[in-house]
């Protein structure tokens, strides 16, 4: 028992005492005693309180906190799915790429004028099958060993289009001037060559060399709008016995080669589908 206790027991019973009923009173208490008593409850009860607000007390509780499960907050998706949904976006932009190829392509039945010197025959025998496929039509005209000085001069390419009114043309010539020393003087003819055709969509196809010339393709190529120059000369052919002209089916191979570069590089691109041939697997 504390010095707090001992001290309520001696000056706080006796108080109460007064408040008991008279047949268990014993003795009569003082005045003095009184006020001591009273004082001594409020000091008490004032101690206590003090030691109450000042105590540490640790609070017990239950209470318990579940960490998350990160795996329950967010789980990642599968690798097949990832897969399966970067196929979907890659099928998609392939297809998206290709309609826009094709919606590029003019699809509508052409008048093709097929004109140059004498290379342009095997182009245009093997064209033919081409023309017949894809529903164009397909005019040629075969001017040979003409130079093109000669197809300047005499505005032979310009009375071609008025004549037959292409809806494109595509022209073969320099195969005569492969070696010339003074090439770079025709520059001129070339360019006038380029101006008749006017508005009319041209496609110049380079000669296909079987040795290296002295610059006609250069003039060519530079002269020309981008991507309406077909440049032949890296091309392997099989030749004829004059060393120099494809043969025909060497020439149908530079054709294919040709029509699918119109077809998806050029600048004029137009439908020209391969043909395909009775009873090929490719049908």
């Amino acid at each position: 028992m504390n010095f707090i206790s001992s001290l309520f027991l001696i000056f706080y019973l006796p108080a109460l005492s007064d408040f008991v009923p008279n047949s268990h009173k014993k003795k009569p208490t003082s005045n003095l005693q009184k006020l001591l008593s009273v004082w001594l409850v409020v000091l008490s009860v004032t101690i206590g309180l003090y030691i109450i607000d000042n105590s540490e007390i640790p609070l017990e509780t239950n209470i318990s906190i579940k960490k998350p499960n990160t795996k329950e907050i967010f789980t990642p998706p599968s690798t097949d799915f990832l897969y399966q949904q970067l196929a979907k976006q890659t099928y998609f932009i392939v297809d998206s790429l290709e309609t826009a190829r094709r919606n590029s392509i003019d699809t509508s039945a052409q008048r093709i004028l097929l004109t140059g010197d004498s290379m342009a025959e095997g182009l245009y025998l093997a064209f033919r099958s081409y023309a017949s496929y894809n529903n164009h039509y397909l005019k040629g005209r075969i001017w040979y060993s003409s130079l093109t000085i000669q197809w300047s001069k005499t505005d032979s390419l310009k009375r071609l289009i008025e004549l037959y009114k292409p809806t494109i043309v595509i022209f073969t010539l320099g195969a005569n001037e492969l070696f010339r020393t003074d090439i770079y003087e025709r520059e001129k003819d070339i360019q006038d060559i380029i101006a008749q055709a006017g508005d009319t969509p041209f496609i110049w196809v380079g000669p296909p060399n079987w040795k290296d010339d002295t610059g006609i393709n250069e003039i060519i190529e530079r002269n020309m709008p981008a991507n309406t120059f077909f440049l032949s000369k890296d091309l392997e052919f099989e030749r004829e016995r004059d060393g120099a002209h494809p043969t025909r089916e060497s020439s149908r191979v530079w054709a294919d080669t040709i029509a699918n570069w119109i077809m998806n590089k050029s600048r004029h691109k137009i439908l020209l589908e391969k043909p395909i041939a009775e009873g090929s697997d490719d049908k």
